[in-house]
Formats: C-alpha cells, structure tokens, sequence
C-alpha cells in the first residue's frame, strides 16, 4: 500500500486472503488501513452457492467484473453478468451463486462499514411480483460527459440507495487539475494505469488497483497510459460525480478523479 497526504492511499491488487466457502476475498479499504466509514471488497467466487451474508444496517453495491450466475436478495433471484451493479439494502440477506466453471469476480463496498456482518442467513425462497428492481447493467445507462471525462451512474437513488453512489468513471490519457470532494470515496480500477496525486505526493496505479480518497483530500487521477481507465467508484455521502472544488471554488468542470 502508497499512504498519501491526509489518509489518502493506494492499495495495489493482490491476492484473496480469507475465505467464505466458495469466496475467497479481500478488503482493500476499510478501517483497518484508516477509512472512516466505507469499506471496500474485492471478491473470487468459485462454482457453487456461496454462504449468505446480512449487513444490519449497511448499505452495500456490488459491480461484476467477469463471470455470471444469481443473486438471491431476499427470496429474490437476480441473474449477473459482467457489467452488472447491484444494490443491497440494509438488512437484507443475500446469496450469491456461480452458476458456471469460470471464476466470478465481484467488487463490493459496504458503507458504512459492518463490524456485525451476519453469514448462514436463512433466505426463503419467493416470487415477489411488485419487488424493486435492485439490479442494473452499465449498458442501460447513459453516459454523462464532463469536460474531457465521462461517467456513468449505476447505483443511486434510482434503486433506492439512500446514502451512497456507485458509478463507472473513463479518464482518458492526460491529468485533471487538483481538486476535492465532500465525500469519502472508494475507487476500482478496471482498466488503464496512471498515477494519483495529493499534495506533493503521487503513487502510480494499474488494473485491480484501489485508490481511497478521504473526505476534503486535495488529488488528482493522472492517465499515464496511451488507452482510457475504466474506473469503478462509490462515494459517500450520495452526490454527483460531476461536482468537485477546486481553489475552494465549486466547479461543475471536473469530474470525480
């Protein structure tokens, strides 16, 4: 892990370092490593129907990066493939199932953060016809361009998260002024490297990098590389990617990174 100015850090990919019957995982960003209310998790599904999980008061996005199969939300199936957001409410039970030989990866973060995360949750199967869909493909969404940058939002108030907001970010090569957020912010890269940088520090990044940005921290994603990243990021409290200050003037111009 590169600490940074002000709690800020990057946390290189590694491998999975505890296991959940069929998942293996592991927590990038949390509080054990300085992260005041979100956690993020990063997370390898073999074949097979993993242990139930149930945050007591935590909301909770996953995003699939490869690999396909079902998540049970409550007595509910929703299929995945890559490219799929879920959104989990608070103390809901849910079950995530590989239904093939490939491995399902799965990025995950939790605000905040649940020290009481319940396994083995008994889940009754049902057919709910008026449930709320909690699941959303990137390819329904619209892009949102913001200067030289794009976005677009995945989970947020539409799927009925209250107080988080998941979005897939393209940075393309080049840097964007210094800037801050109001908001603590989780970030996954998909695709691309480059560098982040805080006040007279920097760390490069890669694929399966994630980068945490506390609340107020002065950065900047630099794109080092000749392609665009594809960034996965989840802030807290819910806003809009769009919105950041710069010079201690609100500025509608850059966008989150």
């Amino acid at each position: 892990m590169n600490n940074l100015s002000d709690g800020a850090a990057v946390i290189h990919s590694a491998e999975p370092t505890a296991t959940e019957g069929t998942r293996r995982f592991r927590t990038p960003i949390s509080a054990a490593m300085g992260a005041r209310d979100i956690a993020q998790t990063v997370s390898v599904y073999s074949q097979g129907i993993a242990p139930s999980r149930r945050n007591p008061a935590g909301e909770e996005t996953l995003y699939v990066l490869r690999g396909s199969g079902r998540c049970n939300i409550g007595g509910r199936r929703y299929a995945l493939r890559p490219g799929t957001a879920v959104y989990i409410p608070p103390a809901s039970a849910y079950q995530i199932e590989n239904t093939t030989e490939e491995v399902m990866e799965i990025v995950s973060v939790c605000c905040p953060e649940e020290a009481n995360a319940e396994t083995d949750v008994t889940i009754i199967e049902r057919q709910i016809d008026d449930a709320p869909a909690l699941t959303v493909h990137e390819s329904e969404r619209e892009t949102i361009p913001v200067s030289d940058r794009a976005f677009k939002y995945l989970v947020n108030s539409d799927v009925g998260c209250q107080r988080i907001t998941q979005f897939l970010g393209v940075i393309p090569p080049g840097r964007a002024p210094m800037h801050y957020h109001v908001y603590e912010e989780a970030i996954y890269i998909i695709e691309g490297e480059g560098r982040v940088h805080t006040q007279g520090e920097g760390a490069d990044f890669s694929a399966g990098s994630s980068i945490y940005l506390p609340r107020g921290v002065r950065h900047s994603l630099e794109n080092t590389g000749a392609t665009a990243i594809r960034l996965l990021g989840v802030f807290h409290p819910s806003g809009s990617p769009a919105v950041a200050y710069e010079d201690e003037r609100e500025s509608g111009e850059v966008m989150n990174g």
